[in-house]
């Protein structure tokens, strides 16, 4: 017996030792030319021992290493699909056939979809903004990454933050999520899209088309889905995310998820800080106001193959603080204190191989409270103002609950999906109406997907609604897409319907820059809206071209927008309805990738935007272009980029309370980024480096242009950057599998 065991040791050891000895080396080849493939990223897990290497393919594209004889193995490289394979072999030598990948098709979307699809695979018209291309623009913020897209302008306000257009639609009518769930506290209409920080967000779908029957309100021009970071494989991940900025922004950020089995639970935390910005140097009062922000998050996933079960928490906090000039050695502090907590759950339930459900249930705070300090400057006592108009708070809640039942046939040549959408918002304050008003939206809808050919889908839907305020009409909408080779056409109509929002009802906000007033006798706005897409990819001498172009037309009546009620008070505004909006225009993409180290990518678009007023009855144009240039080095760990965008001479049309328009012209302007970046220690750390508006942009003069009203202003200026700024940051990333 002893003799037995001591043999069985043996032969064990000597196993072990021959499996630890075992060396194989994988060759690259690029598919389509059968030549070499150099300089590709592998990463080996070892089955056996849990051991994780990371390698580069040599010159020839060979790569030699060690292992048990069992491991998971991924090859990428930029431009190329990333292979993922078991190896259990003996041989010495394992070729692996690189094939070119279509920009973006092979990402992952999931807004408006009854499952995660490719975005060649959707039915919508997709932009899609992934992780590298945020990380490469070194924002730091959602107005910062979206300022570099085309058909995409950023409006900054000193108060209220910054606020977007989309193919020539602003405000309410375009939708922002976080993971589905709909961001609320919107100012003058908007958003402030410098409060969404970009630290956790994986990548960013933009959905360019009507989605009023999926979403409902607020999505007339388009969806922006930001779609956070999710743990799926390492048993334990950290992270930490440092950034400078030479204006004087200091932001800190980290991250911490753990995996066991089935479960998952991640946290991350984070403050920005940001200094203020004055064009005068001595001056007290800042053009761009000093903040401090933090944001915490907490969420848990449960997943099994056949449900999958969400919880997340997080929570936002800004301080904004608004001085003005002194008056002898008296001054105003005036603080503006923004919460914001959202919670939600989601499901998904894959009841057989032909049917699944999915569930989301949210709830949103948000509040903003203003508080007045009048300060001596010489001994630096702050006072609270006695003045009660000085001080207010708004509060605002939002539950929002959606159920989809899916199913489709074992051919997949019908789906269909249909489902509940529930939107109930309620706001309290003394700059509310009443001081508390709410209003409800309940609906459902329908979708059918066709499968007419391979190559030819067609999705009819229809939405119903009632809303507590305002009598729905039937919302439908209709997609078609047809694709061939490496080439599809999409085509969207969708009718739409929008209730005037509680703030645009009800909120008077006023500060010192601002005084806004609801219009409680709003009417619902009424679309239609149209987008067509072609989009293609060819390969010359075997490297990658894509190309998309976009049109669009876009119909509002009754749009519900601010007019200046008197032109001696330049800033006393009034919601209210004008008689009807049109905005059409294009877009085109180009992206190349003539070198293995090489991509760029260029972009032009065109908007018009018209509105049928007294004495302005023609389209307004302005146009942009953008152009990305991104270079990889020193084994593909070094990376440089250029990040340059056009900004033509746009309209900004002024709203008189006698239906009259004055037009006021923003100048052209040019701006530029420099990014440098490596990788360190395995890609575990990231140090980057450049400069940010290399232009030194700061702010845009305007000029009166054509229309009937009087008193528009001319010469007025509009924020757009704080001048020429240096950056650093630092990223750390600890993942165990």
């Amino acid at each position: 017996m002893k003799l037995r065991i001591l043999t069985l040791l043996f032969l064990l050891v000597v196993g072990l030792s021959m499996a630890q000895q075992l060396e194989i080396q994988i060759h690259t080849i690029e598919a389509a030319t059968n030549k070499p493939l150099p300089w590709c990223h592998v990463c080996i897990r070892d089955i056996i021992t849990d051991k994780t290497d990371y390698l580069l393919t040599d010159d020839h594209g060979k790569a030699r290493f060690s292992f048990s004889g069992q491991a998971i193995i991924s090859i990428s490289f930029v431009g190329f699909e990333t292979i993922i394979d078991t190896l259990r072999t003996q041989k010495e030598l394992v070729e692996y056939k690189m094939k070119t990948q279509t920009m973006q098709f092979n990402e992952v979307v999931v807004t408006g979809q009854n499952k995660p699809v490719s975005v060649d695979k959707s039915i919508y018209n997709i932009q899609l903004i992934g992780s590298k291309q945020i990380e490469n623009s070194a924002s730091t913020s959602l107005n910062q990454l979206l300022n570099n897209q085309a058909n995409i302008q950023i409006n900054n306000d000193p108060s209220t933050g910054s606020s977007l257009k989309l193919g020539g639609i602003t405000g309410e009518n375009i939708k922002i999520l976080v993971d589905d769930v709909p961001v609320i506290g919107r100012l003058d209409g908007n958003i402030d899209l410098s409060q969404i920080n970009l630290s956790e967000v994986d990548h960013i779908e933009i959905v360019e088309g009507p989605m009023s029957v999926v979403y409902g309100s607020n999505a007339l021009g388009g969806v922006i889905n930001i779609i956070t970071k999710e743990n799926r494989y390492a048993t334990f991940k950290a992270g930490a995310d440092l950034f400078y900025e030479s204006v004087g922004v200091y932001n800190a950020n980290g991250n911490l998820s753990w995996k066991k089995k089935k479960n998952t639970l991640s946290a991350n935390f984070g403050r920005n800080f940001f200094d203020g910005f004055s064009l005068k140097p001595d001056s007290r009062e800042m053009n761009w106001k000093p903040k401090e922000q933090y944001n915490a998050g907490l969420n848990y996933v449960y997943s099994s193959t056949k449900m999958k079960l969400k919880a997340k928490v997080d929570g936002f906090k800004e301080k904004l603080l608004n001085r003005n000039e002194p008056y002898y050695i008296y001054g105003n502090d005036i603080w503006f204190y923004t919460n914001r907590l959202n919670a939600s759950l989601h499901g998904d339930y894959q009841l057989s191989e032909l049917n699944s459900i999915k569930t989301m249930f949210s709830y949103s705070y948000y509040d903003r409270i203003k508080q007045t300090y009048f300060k001596n400057l010489s001994t630096l006592e702050s006072v609270l103002s006695p003045i009660i108009n000085d001080h207010d708070t708004s509060v605002f809640n939002t539950i929002v609950a959606r159920g989809t039942y899916n199913r489709h046939t074992k051919s997949e040549v019908l789906e269909y999906q249909m489902g509940f959408d529930i939107n109930y918002e309620d706001a309290k304050g003394k700059r509310i109406l009443n001081k508390y008003e709410s209003i409800a939206d309940y609906a459902a809808f329908l979708i059918l997907k066709w499968n007419i050919t391979d190559n030819l889908m067609f999705q009819p839907a229809i939405r119903a609604a009632i809303n507590t305020k305002y009598n729905a009409p039937l919302v439908p909408s209709l997609n078609l897409k047809y694709q061939w080779e490496r080439n599809s056409i999409r085509f969207s109509y969708a009718r739409g319907f929008r209730a005037p929002s509680l703030k645009e009802l009800y909120l008077y906000f006023y500060d010192t820059n601002h005084q806004i007033e609801g219009n409680a006798d709003l009417k619902a706005e009424r679309s239609h809206n149209f987008n067509l897409a072609y989009s293609g990819h060819v390969l010359i001498q075997s490297r990658p071209y894509n190309y998309r172009l976009t049109l669009y037309y876009n119909q509002i009546s009754e749009r519900i927008s601010l007019i200046q009620v008197n032109v001696e008070n330049k800033i006393l505004y009034r919601n209210a309805n004008i008689d009807k909006f049109e905005s059409l225009g294009g877009v085109y993409n180009f992206t190349i990738r003539p070198l293995h180290h090489v991509e760029l990518e260029l972009s032009y678009a065109v908007t018009g935007t018209k509105t049928y007023s007294s004495g302005l009855n023609d389209f307004y144009f302005n146009h942009d272009a953008s152009a990305n240039l991104m270079l990889h080095f020193m084994d593909n760990t070094a990376h440089l980029f250029l990040l340059y965008k056009y900004f033509g001479k746009y309209p900004n049309p002024i709203y008189l309370e006698d239906n009259s328009i004055g037009m006021v012209y923003m100048d052209a302007y040019h701006n530029l980024d420099l990014n440098v970046s490596r990788q360190l220690f395995k890609n575990t750390l990231v140090i980057g480096a450049g400069v940010k508006n290399i232009f030194d942009n700061v702010q845009l003069n305007s000029v009166a242009g054509g229309g009937s009203a009087h008193g528009v202003p001319g010469g007025t200026s509009s924020l757009v950057g704080w001048g020429r700024t240096f950056f650093v940051s630092l990223k750390y990333n600890f993942t165990k599998y």
